[in-house]
């Protein structure tokens, strides 16, 4: 990361931007990190001072994104969020959420300026970051191996200097990106879509693999290619059945014992209603419905101040503590990426009010994204943000998002919006979107 750094503060624009990106590829902590006693400043400084760095020389970009909605209501769940830490278990590990919220915000406001920046992030600049993070995947996983692996017994995970489950994020926005992108040849579309879809299946995320599922259908369909949509969820409905029958069959059962693939264990252990020898299939199945149900029951219980402002912000590392009390302790977890369900965290950490805030704030980018949809306006096409969103949606419902600026998942979702709200004609989104995109022309 320390490499990159010269090219985001010295470099042109173009290549800053680029190089800053890039970085959501490498996680400063490396692999297995959790502690909720320490910072990591190389983290800190690439989700929070580099983006206020780099918001300083995009100063000029013709754009307010802190007008904007979705930017406001997520400005008033970040004080929110801190001052719920008042009343926290786990201050530090509250500031540290604050910190990556505001994050997360910089991000946001840094590739919308960027992308109202006539051609800092065109087609070729997607093509790079495309080529540069696949790139990093290979390195990783060929040379070291470290972030992807899983376990003994368990299929090697495709993915950067990043856990395999935020590299996964990249490419399902690099394969939104690529559907989408007017711009690209077919050639270009087909080599790159091949590319990221081969990852993403060597990746083996199963959340995200099934948001890159949605995105392809909701392309199907709104091509008007219904019949090939129907071609493909027949040939879907096939190969479940099949695999069904093959493994209901004696003789070959033992064959997919020890699958290499954990999305193809997941989908024969649901069909057969066993999982592989190694677990490979549902490996965190019990073990996140064991925290749903301890924060529940904890819910259950809870007063009417605690259901209405919620036991503070990061006070989830409560909940993993009480469910498995041998396995944890404060120094052992990172208490912000455990609840792996950030609906669930925002009702049990900030109450009905941060749940609210956090619902209005995704709500606000869905009608936003939905208005650009239907009045056709976008540099890529605007149905991009709207395929990628319930992907978005999905992982905010397994996995742990909001502690996430300066990563992959983060970056990716800003880079799509961004895109998305894109035009050739600055004065036709000024004018087509006043309330999403209020700003001047220069």
């Amino acid at each position: 990361m320390l490499l990159l750094l010269p090219c985001v503060i010295l470099a042109p624009l173009r290549w800053a931007v680029l190089a800053w990106l890039i970085m959501g590829n490498l996680d400063a902590t490396g692999p297995g990190f959790s502690a909720s006693d320490s910072v990591g400043w190389l983290n800190a400084a690439k989700s929070i001072a580099l983006p206020l760095f780099l918001w300083w020389r995009l100063r000029a970009s013709p754009s307010s994104p802190m007008t904007t909605v979705p930017a406001r209501l997520w400005i008033c769940l970040t004080l929110y969020a801190a001052l719920s830490g008042l009343w926290s278990p786990f201050p530090l590990g509250a500031a540290k959420l604050v910190g990556n919220m505001v994050g997360t915000f910089l991000t946001f406001v840094v590739l919308e300026k960027a992308a109202r920046r006539r051609g800092l992030l065109n087609s070729s600049f997607i093509v790079l970051l495309i080529l540069g993070s696949l790139a990093l995947g290979i390195l990783q996983t060929a040379y070291f191996g470290t972030y992807g692996y899983d376990g003994s017994g368990r299929p090697a995970r495709f993915s950067s200097f990043l856990s395999p489950q935020q590299y996964a994020a990249f490419l399902v926005a690099f394969l939104a990106v690529v559907i989408w992108h007017r711009k690209f040849s077919m050639a270009t579309r087909l080599a790159l879509g091949i590319a990221v879809g081969a990852a993403l299946a060597y990746n083996g995320s199963r959340t995200w693999f099934s948001g890159a599922v949605l995105i392809v259908l909701f392309y199907l369909w709104s091509s008007s290619k219904r019949i090939l949509a129907g071609t493909l969820i027949c040939a879907s409905t096939i190969a479940l059945g099949s695999l069904l029958l093959i493994n209901l069959t004696p003789n070959v059962q033992g064959r997919y014992d020890n699958a290499s693939s954990r999305i193809l264990a997941t989908i024969t252990a649901l069909a057969t209603g066993e999982d592989t020898e190694g677990e490979i299939g549902l490996a965190n199945l019990n073990f996140r419905l064991s925290i749903y149900g301890g924060a529940m029951n904890e819910l259950q219980l809870a007063t009417v101040s605690e259901l209405v402002f919620g036991h503070g912000t990061s006070s989830g590392g409560d909940v993993i503590m009480r469910v498995f009390p041998r396995d944890y302790t404060p120094e052992r977890i990172d208490v912000n990426r455990v609840i792996h369900n950030e609906w669930l965290r925002a009702l049990y950490e900030w109450g009905i009010i941060g749940l609210a805030l956090l619902l209005t704030v995704l709500g606000s980018l869905f009608l936003g994204l939905l208005r650009l949809h239907k009045r056709g306006i976008s540099g890529v096409a605007s149905a991009a943000g709207l395929s990628f969103l319930p992907a978005f949606v999905l992982a905010l419902s397994t996995e742990n998002i909001i502690a996430g600026a300066g990563n992959a998942v983060t970056m990716s979702f800003a880079l799509l919006i961004a895109l998305t709200w894109a035009s050739d004609s600055r004065e036709v989104v000024r004018r087509s979107w006043p309330v999403y995109a209020s700003c001047p022309t220069h």
